[in-house]
């Protein structure tokens, strides 16, 4: 018992610990009083202080980043430039932000507040948008920047919370998300962002699932400080170019070993659930639902319907009878 205990305190993340290991509720908490300084250094430690515990960046890359003031100022600034570490890009890199693309993702989201409401995501305020995934237990958070130097590779900057997840396996999945963000395809024929980054996010939670978690070290790689002895080299990062891009779309999805007794059983209690009853709500107020009985009578009529809308287009086959 005594070896199994020293391996989990040593070897794993804190945030990985069972709960009777954990430091206590507010053990941590730093306790910022109006008296300790300057109403400047004030907003700076609150700023600091909220991206650290709800975004799960390290505090001293975080507490780098807010030596810039307009940092401190523009959360979306901040993000940004956090995103870029995370990746090992230079801050810098946001200046190759196309205006047109970041406005018209923007303006996108802005102007469709079904849409968005349709994929269980809600404004927290005009410049901020959380969706919950559905399969994995965190919310993408969506800032909504009024300028490219705001923003992150032509969309805005994101971060990843959740109340369960440790904060490097956010930072995995928010690395995957960024990288995929880069790619001239991230945005699929038919696709919005939210939706583009749910099926990566998804994507990438299945695969922790089915492989496990990532390895701290390379979540951090471009995180953790550097020795100062050695010059610094940044490693070479494998990310998918056009046609491992392609190819990543076909990779078989895990395998489900549920019957599907259960797999109805654990539909019928999400049905139930007050999150579901307000996502399906939202829908029903969306013009395609009105044809919902029209598409079941031609899907029963026919083998092969095509839907054509707005967001564009698809085949659904139904099973051949024979």
């Amino acid at each position: 018992m005594e070896a199994c205990i020293e391996h989990l305190v040593l070897h794993l993340p804190e945030c990985d610990l069972p709960e009777r290991f954990l430091p206590g509720t507010n053990s941590s908490t730093p306790f910022i009083v109006s008296g300790h300084s300057g109403s400047d250094d004030l907003e700076k430690r609150w700023v600091e202080d909220k991206v650290i515990r709800e975004a799960g960046f390290p505090a001293h890359i975080v507490k780098e980043c807010t030596a810039d003031q307009n940092s401190v100022k523009n959360m979306d600034l901040l993000v940004a430039s956090l995103d870029h570490r995370l990746i090992g890009e230079d801050a810098g890199a946001k200046a190759k932000s196309d205006d047109v693309m970041l406005v018209n993702v923007v303006d996108g989201l802005r102007s469709n507040p079904d849409e968005v409401e349709a994929l269980g995501a809600h404004f927290v305020d005009t410049n901020h948008v959380s969706m919950p995934l559905f399969s994995a237990p965190v919310e993408l958070h969506v800032l909504l920047p009024s300028c490219s130097d705001h923003s992150f590779c032509n969309y805005p900057p994101v971060y990843i919370t959740s109340k369960s997840v440790p904060p490097y396996m956010r930072l995995h999945l928010l690395s995957r998300l960024l990288q995929e963000m880069e790619q001239d395809g991230f945005i699929e024929s038919g696709e919005g962002f939210l939706m583009a980054a749910m099926r990566v996010l998804e994507e990438h939670w299945a695969r922790v699932q089915s492989d496990g978690s990532p390895d701290v070290s390379e979540v951090l790689q471009f995180l953790i400080p550097s020795s100062p002895s050695l010059p610094t080299i940044r490693p070479a990062v494998s990310r998918p170019g056009h046609t491992e891009n392609a190819v990543r779309h076909k990779t078989p999805h895990r395998d489900d070993s549920r019957s599907n007794a259960e797999i109805k059983e654990e539909f019928e209690k999400l049905c139930q659930s007050q999150a579901y009853k307000a996502m399906v709500s939202v829908r029903q107020r969306l013009p395609a639902f009105a044809a919902k009985e029209t598409f079941l009578s031609l899907l029963e009529l026919n083998r092969v319907v095509v839907v054509v809308g707005e967001t564009g287009e698809f085949c659904d086959l139904p099973p051949d009878p024979n």
